[in-house]
């Protein structure tokens, strides 16, 4: 009893709060739903309805849209055919009986094109006579009838809607029709072809279940569904309702959805407008809402019913709900020392337990323990968005106080770039699998980060992700000049090459770049060093290089062995396997020789490449079946010494270019080809005839110049041509004969002779002699 006491003292603010939340939350919700259902409910069904609606109506005005595009279409076919000629207007249609008869013939067709059609009638103004399938040829002998078709003559549109054409002859039906006038877009009418539509085959009227009807510009109506005919206040209603509304709510938006009332109900209406033949059509479809509502009217006697129970059972349970709510919190106030307070006060009991909580401050150690946890991988992120140009508007002090947030202190430091390149295709070496790489690659940073805490050094790793990485090296600054500081990192540079290669077993080349006292120098140091990577010694190991040096001393203009190129490709191009692998040896030798480096030779090679790719277009071979050339660029990349060069390129190269060359030339025809080189070789200055040889062989002429030209490259003619002017350039320059002994040696006229020479050195005969005297 005395507890019980004490706890009714102690009763606080919070206590008759959740008396009244309880009974709110309890209470209110169940008289919130009645009315919401009641209401919003019913608002959402019918918004929902009328949505659908909308899309159903959209859709299908344009199938009414299409049904009247496909009407106008067959009309314009129509007139242009050439029975409609302005000689109707003088023929005489009983003696032109044939002609007469293609006239029914095209109505008819027109008639029976399209279901909308109804009847066409060609109208015939000078005669005053109208033509119909089923009527025949007739005259408009009623006043009014001819009256009303005259009046088609007048106006500029030479094609438009009527909607008051009453059929002639008492024919009845609608009194709809397009009209166009003949001939077509010309300056005076001879006469027209009416075309009456039928109403009942729009798709409007398909829409049986809802007062559908379409209307034009001046508000006559088109056609009108089965229930609209039935309720004609309705109809009227809603084209008031247009009438009003139409000329603001139109000019914004070619769709409208209003409320119509009608007797004992509400209209939810939807119209479409869509504009054809310059005039704007409205559909229109109408539900009324209580066919929507219908269905909910049992259902919501039943949950009125429910509710009502539910909200006495709900004020029976809401005061144990709030005694059950209001126990943990007695329980907290008494753990945390309420007991300080005055017996019987009015006060808070949130408000005090949160002013307690507040002492212990376990969510600050907590956030300050996460933040000490991912403070290092955010400094690499914002290092790394640094080094890709993604902060390159912030100044020196601004990123030195970032980076002081992120416990780096870059102040009075210098900076230096390193990027090392592993070299896992070497002469001894076989390839290392992707994973092998990312090994190593890890295991050298660890190398580089034990080596570079003797500098006391920060040190940020980048991958590159192939077979590269990056070291960005923050080291702090010296008393003595920067140069005592940059041989301690050249130093370190040595150090970190003698660790991977003795206790990696690493083969890699090492740029230095820097070290500089500016931040912001960073990101160019580091694509400094990389670009210098590509200029490594191609066949030196391991090497430790220095950007700023190499890029300075770099050249990018090496003399390019033109003749071993053409030596290798005339080799390849005759099938001889073993000289064209030493023509690619002594290639890649002489680009070495004349101070190649990886670039270099990675070029040189790639040209090559380009050389056997345009050989093999040459030849008549699809270069694309044999190779993959942008997969053959990432292997020759990885590279990294000749005979690795060498031994690539005969695999992927040379080998798979035979192969398919056995593939396309049997070996009698390559036989007979190295036989015409050979007597071009020794009998070049005489008449050799390339029919005389096949003829001798006992194979075309065709079949010859094809092999040939696909063996060496070029032609007969153009090769004979080359061998020849090469004889005469070493006669010119070895003996004294005249120039047209020369001439008449090679077989060519002197007049020929120098014109040819000229166009193929660039200069004649004597200059060339002269030049060759003078060197």
């Amino acid at each position: 009893m005395r507890a019980r006491n004490l706890e009714t003292d102690f009763k606080g603010i919070m206590y008759w709060r959740s008396i009244a939340l309880a009974v709110l939350l309890t209470c209110l919700p169940i008289s919130a739903i009645t009315a919401v259902y009641l209401y919003v409910g019913n608002q959402h069904m019918i918004n929902q309805y009328q949505q659908r609606n909308e899309e159903t109506l959209v859709d299908a005005a344009r199938q009414v849209d299409e049904q009247f595009t496909q009407l106008v279409q067959y009309a314009l076919n129509m007139v242009v055919k050439p029975h409609f000629k302005p000689s109707l207007s003088d023929m005489d249609f009983v003696s032109n009986i044939e002609e007469t008869d293609e006239l029914f013939n095209t109505l008819n067709l027109v008639e029976n094109a399209d279901p909308l059609v109804d009847q066409v009638y060609l109208y015939i103004k000078k005669q005053n006579k109208i033509m119909e399938p089923d009527l025949g040829l007739r005259s408009l002998d009623r006043e009014k009838d001819a009256a009303s078709f005259k009046s088609l003559m007048d106006g500029d549109a030479d094609m438009f809607w009527v909607h008051d054409l009453e059929r002639p002859f008492n024919k009845g039906g609608s009194t709809h029709a397009l009209v166009m006038r003949l001939p077509f877009n010309g300056h005076t009418p001879y006469g027209a072809i009416v075309i009456y539509i039928d109403p009942s085959k729009l798709h409007v009227i398909r829409n049986s279940e809802n007062v559908s009807f379409l209307l034009d510009d001046q508000g006559h109506v088109i056609g009108e569904s089965g229930m609209s005919s039935q309720m004609p206040e309705a109809m009227q209603a809603i084209r008031e309702q247009l009438m009003l509304r139409g000329r603001e709510d139109v000019q914004t938006s070619n769709q409208l959805r209003m409320k119509v009332r009608i007797p004992q109900d509400v209209l939810l209406v939807n119209t479409v407008q869509f504009e054809k033949m310059q005039r704007q059509w409205t559909y229109v479809s109408g539900t009324p809402q209580s066919a929507i509502i219908a269905p909910t009217k049992p259902y919501t006697h039943i949950i009125l019913i429910c509710f009502a129970f539910a909200l006495a059972a709900s004020l029976a349970i809401s005061w144990y709900a709030s005694k059950s709510m209001y126990r943990p919190i007695r329980k907290m106030l008494h753990m945390i020392g309420s007991d300080k307070a005055k017996p019987g006060a009015r006060y808070n009991e949130l408000d005090y337990i949160e002013n307690e909580w507040k002492q212990y401050r376990f969510s600050h150690s907590t956030m300050q323990s996460q933040w000490s946890q991912s403070l290092p991988a955010i400094r690499e992120a914002y290092i790394n968005q640094f080094l890709s140009g993604q902060a390159a508007h912030l100044t020196e002090s601004e990123y030195a106080a970032k980076l002081q947030e992120m416990e780096l202190d870059i102040t009075g430091k210098q900076f230096a770039a390193i990027v090392l390149q592993q070299h896992t295709h070497g002469e001894d070496r076989t390839p290392l699998t992707e994973n092998d790489e990312h090994l190593l690659t890890y295991a050298a940073l660890n190398v580089i980060q034990e080596l570079a805490e003797d500098l006391k050094a920060y040190v940020h790793p980048i991958n590159f992700f192939d077979g590269s990485f990056g070291v960005i090296l923050i080291v702090p600054a010296s008393s003595d000049a920067d140069d005592g500081r940059a041989d301690i990192i050249k130093s370190l540079c040595d150090q970190i090459m003698r660790a991977l290669r003795d206790t990696l077993r690493m083969t890699a080349t090492l740029v230095l770049g820097g070290p500089s006292r500016k931040w912001t120098d960073v990101p160019h140091l580091l694509e400094q060093a990389k670009r210098a990577l590509h200029y490594r010694s191609f066949d030196a190991g391991s090497q430790v290089l220095e950007a700023e040096t190499v890029l300075s001393q770099k050249n990018d203009w090496v003399d390019f062995p033109l003749e071993l190129e053409q030596e290798f490709i005339h080799a390849l191009n005759l099938g001889l396997h073993d000289n064209a692998r030493r023509s690619l040896s002594r290639f890649v030798t002489a680009l070495q020789a004349g101070g190649g480096s990886e670039w270099h030779v990675h070029h040189g090679l790639m040209r090559l490449l380009t050389s056997v790719h345009r050989s093999m277009l040459q030849a008549g071979l699809n270069p694309y079946q044999v190779y993959d050339f942008s997969n053959l660029q990432e292997q020759l990349s990885l590279l990294r010494d000749s005979k690795a060069c060498v031994d690539w390129f005969q695999r992927e190269i040379i080998e798979p270019y035979l192969d398919q060359l056995k593939k396309n030339f049997n070996s009698s025809m390559k036989s007979l080809v190295e036989h015409v080189l050979e007597q071009i070789e020794q009998n070049g200055m005489q008449d050799l005839s390339l029919d005389t040889i096949a003829m001798e062989a006992g194979v075309s002429v065709s079949q010859l110049s094809k092999a040939f030209k696909q063996m060496t490259g070029t032609n007969y003619v153009d090769y004979l041509t080359t061998v020849r002017m090469n004889r005469c350039k070493e006669l010119l320059l070895t003996t004294d004969l005249r120039i047209h002994e020369i001439a008449e040696a090679a077989g060519y006229q002197p007049s020929y002779f120098n014109r040819m020479f000229k166009k193929l050195e660039g200069v004649t005969p004597g200059q060339y002699r002269q030049q060759g005297s003078a060197d």
